[in-house]
């Protein structure tokens, strides 16, 4: 089992700390302190790290460390940026008993730990980004088509059969499969199948 270290500028905050987690945990106070510790738990809070330049964070993760960043105001923004840094934990320095102590059990197995509000944010982003990436391809392989051909192929692509697309679009059912013949010619391909793995990976 990993060690806990709390390094923090506020000693009311270090004292909560120590009163809300489970595990036995130790107060540093000094830089020189911090960079000697190998593979454990180090708790700071982010007016500390206003003292840590990057080489002394990336000690710390050299040492095997897992370091969980407290923040009065935590925020995606900074998540992401200490996340990148290799903080493994991110949340707030008033967090409840069962959040501290989830997060420090999180880490004791070497697990990333964040905010559920945080988290819950960061998979939102990551879903609409690939949302947007996912358009920007359709976007793109629909580049050569006509106005009236982007609507049938997005009919298409939803899986909708000649005979749908025709009553979406109130246009006849020859109508459709001549668009769709155009459809297949400019995209290079031969059939549905082939039409939807264009949409894949």
């Amino acid at each position: 089992m990993r060690k806990i270290y709390l390094f923090t500028d506020d000693l009311l905050l270090a004292g909560r700390w120590l009163k809300l987690i489970k595990q036995k945990a130790n107060i540093l106070d000094r830089l020189e302190e911090l960079e000697s510790i190998i593979n454990s738990i180090i708790i700071i809070n982010t007016s500390a790290c206003r003292d840590l330049s990057e080489n002394i964070f990336r000690k710390l993760i050299e040492n095997q460390n897992n370091i969980m960043l407290l923040d009065n105001t935590p925020n995606v923004l900074t998540a992401k940026n200490y996340l990148n840094k290799g903080i493994k934990a991110y949340g707030n320095t008033l967090m409840t008993t069962s959040y501290i102590n989830s997060s420090i059990d999180a880490l004791q197995k070497d697990y990333i730990w964040l905010l559920p509000e945080i988290s819950t944010k960061l998979m939102s982003e990551m879903i609409n980004s690939q949302k947007t990436s996912q358009e920007e391809k359709i976007d793109s392989i629909f580049g050569v088509l006509t106005t009236k051909e982007k609507e049938i192929s997005k009919l298409l692509k939803e899986g909708y059969t000649n005979k749908k697309i025709s009553e979406e679009l109130n246009i006849s059912i020859n109508t459709v499969k001549t668009h769709i013949k155009k459809i297949y010619e400019k995209l290079n391909v031969k059939d549905r199948l082939s039409f939807a793995s264009l949409f894949t990976n």
